[in-house]
Parts: structure tokens; sequence; C-alpha cells
């Protein structure tokens, strides 16, 4: 057998962006949401997504004669995400709760309708 030199690691670098910008489609990915629920949650009245466009929206006209709005790229931030989601965040009331299925008692109670009656016995 060949002795294989042991080499040691003085050093090692994890790197990696802890609040990433994600676009669109990325975000979808992560989130699960849609597109075109993210598309309209930018626009919500009420608590709409954070997001940074990188050039202010603008008409033009296509080839056929048809205006279309075009807007530079939409980033969203991991962690302003994170926290609109949050808002999100359900909690049913305890009432709604379905009941612990205890086993032990349902089987008691189907069993009792099969066992003979100690007043019969009487």
């Amino acid at each position: 057998m060949c002795a294989v030199p042991l080499r040691t690691i003085e050093q090692i670098r994890i790197t990696q962006t802890l609040d990433p910008w994600f676009t669109l489609g990325a975000l979808s990915r992560y989130s699960g949401l849609s597109i075109r629920s993210l598309r309209a949650y930018l626009s919500d009245p009420t608590r709409p997504l954070p997001h940074y466009r990188m050039r202010k929206p603008h008409v033009v006209v296509t080839r056929k004669g048809k205006n279309r709005t075009v807007s530079g790229k939409i980033l969203v931030r991991s962690s302003e995400f994170e926290k609109w989601m949050e808002a999100y965040h359900y909690i049913p009331a305890r009432a709604t709760y379905a009941p612990a299925l205890d086993i032990d008692h349902l089987v008691d109670e189907v069993v009792a309708h099969f066992r003979p009656s100690s007043k019969a016995g009487s």
C-alpha cells in the first residue's frame, strides 16, 4: 500500500449572500406563489409587496400598433418579502381545531355495542 500524505486545512471560508435579491421568477420558485400572483401583490391596495424597479415604466408601441407598458427589472429583497409574508400567517382559532383522536375511547365505544349488557344477565 502507498502511504498517502495527510493534508491539513488551515482555513475554510464560506460565503453566502444573507439577504439576496430575487427576480419575480426566483421569488416564485422560493415562495411557491405564481408570478401572476406576485405581480398582483406588487400593486395590492391594502398591503403591497415591497419591491424595487430598476427602470421607470414606459409605454412602447409594438409592431402591430398596440401600446404596451414595459417596466424594468423588478427585484424583491428576501428579508422584506419574509417580513411582508408574516402578515399572512394564519393560526386558526382554538375552537376550530379537530379534537385529538383518542383511539382507546373510540375502541371502547365500538366494543361496548358488541358486549352483552350486564343488565341482561341479572
